[in-house]
């Protein structure tokens, strides 16, 4: 697991494809079947300063295996994730150690908040939240908004 790098745009496609369509429709609360020019430019250039993306890569192959987002909001206080992980290793704990990494890396930035959208009816990833100490509020229109408060000293309260 790392930082993302401009390379790594070459895999996407591939990464993509091999997410099943459910599990794209519960990340991106719709049907996508690739990612636009500006998505894969983001993913694969992110602003350091204000984001990060780490990547899961398969040591032996180089497969990308899932990654994680984490985006600052205006107040540099907030930030908000996205994690996607290819459907065949969901249950595994990527998707655990991906969200692990990026709270610590939350925590060393000084963040106070992490949060995240996600569909209502995405119980894995309500759970895994759930677990990781976020609390869930209903937003309305079939979401949730799990929002992970962290204290200076840089633990979860």
């Amino acid at each position: 697991m790392r930082p993302a790098r401009a390379e790594d745009a070459a895999l996407y496609a591939e990464f993509l494809r091999s997410v099943d369509a459910e599990d794209l429709r519960m990340r991106f609360f719709g049907n996508v079947e690739e990612l636009s020019a500006d998505e894969l430019e983001k993913i694969a250039h992110p602003d350091y300063v204000h984001e990060m993306v780490l990547v899961a890569l398969d040591e032996g192959s180089g497969e990308l295996l899932g990654l994680v987002r984490l985006l600052d909001e205006l107040d540099e206080q907030t930030a908000q994730f996205a994690v996607l992980v290819r459907s065949r290793l969901k249950g595994h704990g990527l998707g655990w150690l991906l969200m692990q990494r990026v709270i610590a890396y939350a925590r060393e930035k000084r963040l106070r908040r992490v949060y995240g959208t996600v569909l209502a009816e995405n119980k894995a990833m309500l759970d895994m939240c759930a677990e990781l100490g976020f609390v869930a509020d209903d937003i309305g229109s079939g979401m949730a908004r799990v929002l992970l408060k962290l204290e200076p000293n840089g633990r979860t309260r």
